[in-house]
């Protein structure tokens, strides 16, 4: 299998990398989560780890991937606004 970079990571999400595809996952507790609420086992904090949470669906190209760790990178920002 092909290894798997993290390529950013902001609160709990990470932006990861393989093979020239990219996904967003959750990290927390040395588990990481896919970001399908169906789907919300958890695996271990490691290549093959991250990419079952991904699952085959979940890579996408660059641009899409970074527009979904911005979106949950700022809607963390302002619920952390909000709660202090």
């Amino acid at each position: 299998m092909t290894e798997i970079s993290i390529m950013a990571h902001h609160g709990t999400h990470l932006l990861v990398e393989r093979g020239g595809r990219f996904a967003v996952v959750e990290r927390r507790n040395g588990m990481v989560y896919g970001l399908d609420p169906q789907g919300r086992d958890g695996f271990a904090e490691t290549s093959d780890g991250i990419a079952a949470a991904v699952g085959p669906e979940g890579w996408q190209d660059e641009a899409a991937a970074r527009k979904t760790f911005a979106e949950l990178c700022e809607r963390g920002e302002t619920l952390a606004r909000r709660i202090w």
